[in-house]
């Protein structure tokens, strides 16, 4: 079954009976099993539970069709008095004296009794405030650069333009973001130049030895330009994006499919240690954007021992409650610009920003699920290769490819590859799967309550330099569904 994406109908195709298939002593079904001739193969259909899959599939996308509501209106979905509050940046320590203080003055501030001993969502609320407003009182505010701003200013400025517009601004004292980001782009324009008019460059040799210089040298890094459209449009828009297609849309493994044994060596369930917490946060990246709901990054948890026992306290509650907190559930969604005309919101990637207490909390969620399917034996190494740890992504496939080209080149073979981009692959999972496939790989039904919590009631705000939205509802159902 195929579906044209330009009419969302579905298209289902049948089998003719042909002069070769009517000739033929052995025929294959669509499911791998060799029939006699055309006649068995008829009678094997009749019973085939691919082919039923498949028809069942076909009449599940017609009753999206028809369920699908594209009006537009979503106002009684929305409560448009819950609009996020976006706090400003905050400067963090540049010295390892300040961040000793910092962490003297959180144990002071924040005893881990109070996790036990206090609701969780206060706890958690008052640790936010606490560490924010230590940092925003003793280092200020990081200002805003408004780059958008400039991007749209200065996107048709010529080498020349350039220099005078530095020359006029370093003259006249003006902003200092404004001095860099047109001093950035006047550098990026003269290496383009010199990429340009210098012909004799060996490719080659310039890739094997620093291949992000090379990228930053001789492929131009075009600018995220800015949304064209306004905050109306924009929650119309994300309102359709989040709404589950068929919620009541159920998942059960075919029979067809082989189960996996039972698990030789058993899930361990209990909540994530100090060295766990400390592992994770360490293997984080400095430079993630932090939730723009509470601006707290990663940077407070590698530099303050404190804060990693305190947040390893407020996990094991969180762990042994099974429900995550409703304010690690609310998230900011930042556009970057993909393609096309920047007046419609599909031609944006959205890139939602969340807590990161949750990404800390998640991950270490992730870790005891891969440990225990890699314990027993429960990923097929042979195909999965990507987000798989102690392996780079997908360096053998890549490999692979590179030496079958080299080799077609060597013997002067003709070589035909094709390469699958799946539009919104992760988002085009249906999360009513999502339990099939943990029953499937014998998750503990604990760990399938925590991950069903983190997909219950999310809600997001799509934020822009010139608007912010309502938190819209993500309306990811996810039932039970049986095995």
């Amino acid at each position: 079954m195929n579906i044209d994406e330009s009419t969302s109908t579905p298209i289902t195709t049948t089998l003719e009976r042909s002069k070769d298939v009517s000739n033929c002593s052995e025929v294959k079904c669509c499911c791998g099993k060799l029939c006699n001739g055309l006649r068995g193969l008829k009678m094997h259909q009749r019973s085939c539970r691919v082919i039923k899959g498949l028809e069942q599939e076909t009449f599940e996308h017609q009753d999206i069709n028809q369920s699908y509501d594209d009006t537009g209106q979503f106002d009684d979905e929305i409560d448009f008095s819950t609009m996020p509050d976006i706090k400003p940046g905050v400067r963090l320590p540049t010295s390892d004296l300040d961040w000793k203080l910092a962490n003297d003055f959180f144990v002071g501030e924040l005893p881990i009794a109070d996790v036990n001993n206090k609701p969780i969502n206060v706890v958690v609320s008052q640790m936010n405030l606490i560490i924010y407003d230590y940092f925003y009182r003793n280092f200020g505010p990081v200002k805003n650069s408004n780059s958008s701003i400039f991007v749209t200013k200065y996107k048709d400025y010529s080498k020349s333009m350039l220099k005078s517009s530095l020359k006029a601004l370093k003259v006249s004292n003006g902003d200092p973001n404004e001095i860099r980001y047109v001093a950035k782009a006047l550098r990026l324009q003269i290496r383009k130049d010199n990429v340009s008019s210098n012909v004799s460059i060996d490719h080659d040799k310039q890739i094997q030895k620093n291949l992000w210089s090379y990228v930053k040298q001789h492929i131009k890094l075009s600018a995220s330009l800015p949304p064209n459209f306004d905050s109306s449009s924009c929650t119309q828009f994300f309102c359709s994006f989040f709404r589950s297609i068929n919620p009541s849309k159920s998942f059960a493994i075919p029979s067809w499919i082989p189960a996996l044994s039972e698990p030789s060596v058993p899930y361990d369930i209990s909540p994530p240690s100090y060295n766990q917490v400390t592992k994770t946060i360490r293997r984080m990246k400095a430079s993630g954007s932090p939730c723009p709901l509470d601006k707290i990054s990663i940077i407070p948890f590698k530099r303050c021992p404190f804060l990693r026992s305190y947040i390893t306290a407020v996990f094991n509650t969180i762990w042994a409650s099974g429900e995550i907190l409703a304010e690690w559930k609310k998230a900011c969604t930042v556009l970057a610009h993909k393609k096309g005309d920047t007046s419609d919101p599909a031609n944006f990637r959205p890139i939602t920003l969340e807590s990161i207490p949750l990404k800390i909390f998640t991950s270490c969620l992730r870790d005891s699920m891969f440990a225990f399917l890699k314990a027993n034996d429960f990923i097929e190494h042979k195909i999965q290769k990507g987000f798989l740890p102690q392996l780079t992504g997908t360096f053998e496939h890549t490999a692979q490819m590179a030496n079958v080209i080299n080799t077609a080149r060597i013997k002067q073979k003709s070589l035909v590859i094709t390469l699958l981009d799946l539009k919104n692959a992760f988002g085009e999972v249906h999360h009513n799967l999502i339990p099939s496939v943990l029953r499937y790989h014998h998750i503990p039904d604990h760990i399938q309550m925590l991950i069903r919590s983190l997909y219950s009631n999310f809600q997001t705000s799509i934020i822009t330099d010139s608007f912010q939205t309502p938190f819209i509802k993500a309306d990811l159902h996810y039932n039970h569904c049986g095995r």
